[in-house]
């Protein structure tokens, strides 16, 4: 457990990072003559990577249920951390021209190939070695790990903008969190060698295609996955890679103020995922995910009132709220991974439920929150965007939750049957 998270916490600095610096990217790899501009130019490479994520997903899902969770988990970090590192080094706009926001694209896509395994193969090897009655407590860490690696990613940003001058942290100080990336990739994929392998795998012959069989099999359970992360995802990655900017440049707060409010949202994630973690292991997660989509439905407006008072104290309590309800939220989407899939397809499966719900909301969060503001002239615009998500997942939780399912399932893939028991507290 401690070995995934390790991974998932790398995987949060590594993706969230360009997030917390896009205003100096910005600067960076797009010419200065617009900075609205040139700030929805680099959300808009933010979103564009994460198209590589169902491809990576369904590559890394291969591997893992045709190969085992560890292979697929090693390759993931590997690439990740060069991509990272690569990002680092680039030459920028000034130097090189339009080939600079050309190969920073070119990394984000590498970066967006290599998450789309990695979280959600960190899950389920979780999962998979947790026993009945800890799974929610067990998978909430993996949660913690990624929250805490936006953390590292936000105290890094911050970190340098209160020690470096603005002229060093447009030369070369944005620089260093990026090659930070050599030594913790190095560290976790010596780890991940060393981890042991899922005991799911081997227990029955995987299929040929895991992706075939998923999409003949297991459609309602993706859709279902989906519909349920919406919230999750928009919320989630509004707090990563959104709020700094926007408590930066809507709200009016200071760089450094900006990211230290952003270090409390993640703590009350990193506090709502354990929340919910102890939660889906005394009542069913159906009650929890309700419980969860409607207390973000009905604070999300008032936290967003709250945040227009332009101080640290209202952004604070404007963020908790909300962000412990999607944390709570989170850890409901892991365990959905066992309860909708059976071992031999549930890499595959998870992973393209949950990367094409990240390219939809998740990567173009940031940007879709931009140009809500500026279209609708509102600061409150983003909050209307997650209360329709918070809607829908409150809508898959009531209708696709539903209790009913039998404790033992068979379930026929192709030539050979697996036998996965529902685990404790599930309801449907």
């Amino acid at each position: 457990m401690v070995t995934s998270g390790i991974g998932t916490f790398i995987e949060g600095y590594d993706i969230l990072l360009y997030g917390y610096l896009a205003g100096v990217l910005a600067q960076q790899f797009f010419p200065a003559a617009d900075p609205t501009t040139a700030l929805l130019d680099t959300f808009a490479i933010f979103a564009v990577g994460f198209l590589a994520r169902p491809v990576g997903g369904l590559l890394f899902g291969h591997i893992g249920d045709r190969f085992g969770r560890r292979t697929a988990l090693a390759s993931s970090i590997l690439l990740v951390a060069g991509a990272t590192l690569a990002i680092g080094l680039l030459p920028t706009y000034h130097q090189i021209g339009r080939a600079a926001p050309a190969l920073l694209l070119a990394c984000r896509l590498l970066q967006g190939l290599s998450i789309g395994g990695e979280y959600v193969g960190a899950n389920i090897l979780i999962l998979e070695h947790a026993g009945p009655g800890s799974y929610g407590r067990s998978v909430s860490a993996n949660q913690v790990a990624t929250y805490l690696g936006a953390a590292a990613a936000a105290a890094t940003s911050l970190l340098l903008t209160a020690a470096l001058t603005p002229e060093q942290m447009i030369t070369w100080g944005w620089r260093l969190p990026f090659l930070a990336a050599v030594p913790l990739g190095v560290v976790v994929l010596y780890l991940r060698f060393r981890m042991p392998e899922s005991p799911a795998v081997g227990r029955q012959a995987p299929p040929a295609l895991p992706l075939a069989v998923a999409v003949r099999t297991a459609k309602r359970g993706m859709l279902v996955f989906a519909g349920w992360l919406t919230m999750v995802t928009l919320g989630g990655f509004l707090l990563f890679s959104y709020m700094p900017t926007y408590l930066n440049r809507v709200v009016g707060l200071g760089p450094v103020a900006a990211f230290g409010v952003s270090l409390g949202g993640l703590a009350a994630l990193a506090a709502g995922a354990i929340a919910g973690g102890y939660l889906v292991d005394r009542y069913p997660p159906r009650t929890v995910a309700i419980g969860s989509a409607l207390g973000v439905a009905v604070t999300i407006g008032p936290s967003f009132l709250l945040l227009q008072h332009g101080t640290v104290a209202a952004a604070l309590g404007g963020e908790l709220a909300w962000a412990w309800c999607i944390g709570m939220g989170a850890t409901v989407s892991a365990l959905l991974s066992v309860t909708r899939f059976p071992a031999p397809i549930r890499y595959t499966a998870t992973a393209l439920a949950y990367n094409v719900t990240v390219v939809l909301l998740g990567g173009t969060a940031p940007y879709v929150s931009t140009w809500l503001v500026a279209r609708a002239g509102t600061p409150l615009a983003p909050a209307g965007y997650l209360i329709v998500m918070a809607l829908v997942a409150l809508g898959t939780a009531i209708v696709g939750l539903r209790p009913g399912r039998p404790p033992l399932l068979s379930t026929h893939l192709g030539s050979f049957t697996v036998v996965r028991p529902a685990p404790q507290g599930e309801s449907g």
